[in-house]
């Protein structure tokens, strides 16, 4: 009976590891595979992350950015300075353990604060999409609070 148990628990241990392989590989965009590097509007990989445009001055948008961060699991901000309209976050990630970079950069269109956020790691050649999640949480942190320009 123990033995039978055993056998058991090794078939689902089996299945379960294959099954999370699986979705790994179908969920991860090919370009996380080979990149770690990703600015919104500029990586071929990702077309759908684009800067956004906010209906607020560049000082009170890196300032949102930069709370809306620190509320994030796993973001530490490290750097703010409103002056310039940067901002800079490190990013420990879940698994396993790595930490990330994210800068966020805001500046003037008009009347227009346009965000552009970079996400990088700093070990590695592939993220597994990690960098591009990062850029997603922010984005939908922001959005729901700032006004999104028209």
């Amino acid at each position: 009976m123990r033995r039978l148990r055993r056998n058991g628990v090794g078939v689902f241990l089996g299945l379960l590891i294959v099954a999370t392989g699986a979705v790994v590989i179908f969920y991860i965009s090919p370009a996380g595979w080979s990149t770690n590097d990703v600015t919104t509007g500029k990586h071929p990989g990702y077309p759908d992350l684009q800067p956004r445009r906010y209906d607020m001055p560049p000082d009170a948008v890196i300032q949102f950015a930069a709370t809306a961060a620190s509320r994030l699991r796993g973001w530490k901000v490290t750097r703010t300075d409103v002056q310039k309209g940067t901002m800079h976050a490190d990013v420990t990630t879940f698994v396993p353990l790595f930490t990330d970079d994210v800068e966020v950069t805001v500046h003037l269109e008009g009347r227009i604060s346009v965000v552009t956020i970079r996400a990088h790691s700093r070990v590695g050649g592939g993220d597994l999409g990690e960098n591009a999640r990062h850029i997603r949480a922010l984005q939908a942190a922001m959005d729901e609070r700032l006004p999104l320009a028209q």
